[in-house]
């Protein structure tokens, strides 16, 4: 009689294959955003950062000099008291686009971001709402300093205020776009628009999950590092950085921004990036 074993060992092997083919493809920011999405360590350090910053509001208040722009010392009396804070992955959680990319198996899909936005459904991130109506309370106004692009601002506001933000209109958001009067500076540089809103407020702190939400280097770390050091006493203090590991000026940075360069070869370059021992 003929043996099974062939047969059986030909079932077993296409078994396996079916399997390796429906197994999840792999994707750069899968770790990142379950992080991000799932873990306590999350919540906990958003909670502990503003809490932190929460506290800085009335000796920040209280000091007529107290400055938290990176500028020449400038004539602060009779402005009013401000804060500059970032939107995305600062005040609201947009990484569900992040996740059904990971999902999907694709590209971060640029449409379905502005889907996102048009929806006004992004939740609020732990801690932010209590720290910004603290902020309200003292007579603080915010101004929402985004990247977002010219023509969000209705939907971003509609977002904000669903979210329990303070925010009366849309002339409190600054989009990328934004007309600054004569400053030159464009794209994610936010320079100019604290420069803008420091003419107008006495700033008292700035928060944010970027290097570019406090000061403006060259997309490398060793110039991000000079340029911060005048200011390292500043975080915690008057600058208040929160974590992003799903995305950022870090995340293209290996690849020197080029979006174009197929995936395998950002990966590549990335690997290239890391240090080993």
């Amino acid at each position: 009689m003929r043996s099974k074993a062939p047969l059986l060992t030909f079932y077993l092997l296409g078994s396996l294959l079916t399997g390796c083919q429906q197994a999840p493809k792999s994707h750069d920011q899968l770790d990142a955003v379950l992080w991000t999405q799932t873990s306590i360590e999350h919540e906990l350090l958003y909670r502990q950062v503003y809490a932190a910053a929460t506290r800085q509001l009335q000796p920040a208040l209280a000091d007529p000099q107290w400055d938290a722009l990176a500028q020449p010392p400038r004539d602060l009396s009779g402005l009013p008291p401000a804060l500059i804070v970032d939107i995305d992955e600062t005040l609201l959680d947009n990484t569900p686009v992040n996740a059904k990319a990971v999902v999907d198996g694709g590209a971060y899909d640029y449409a379905e971001w502005y889907r996102w936005v048009e929806k006004a459904e992004a939740r609020a991130l732990p801690g932010s709402v209590a720290f910004m109506q603290a902020a309200a309370q003292l007579g603080i106004t915010p101004y929402y300093l985004t990247n977002r692009e010219p023509g969000q601002e209705a939907d971003t506001l509609r977002n904000l205020q669903r979210a329990g933000f303070p925010i009366d209109d849309a002339g409190q958001i600054l989009t990328a776009g934004t007309a600054i009067g004569g400053c030159q500076q464009a794209g994610s540089d936010k320079t100019c628009r604290r420069q803008w809103v420091g003419e107008r407020a006495r700033v008292l702190l700035l928060v944010g999950d970027s290097y570019g939400d406090f000061i403006a280097a060259p997309n490398r770390m060793s110039a991000q590092r000079q340029a911060a050091a005048p200011y390292l006493g500043w975080f915690g203090q008057r600058w208040f950085l929160l974590p992003n590991p799903t995305y950022g000026g870090w995340y293209t940075a290996p690849y020197g921004d080029r979006d174009e360069l197929p995936d395998a070869q950002k990966r590549a370059l990335k690997h290239k990036a890391l240090i080993q021992p």
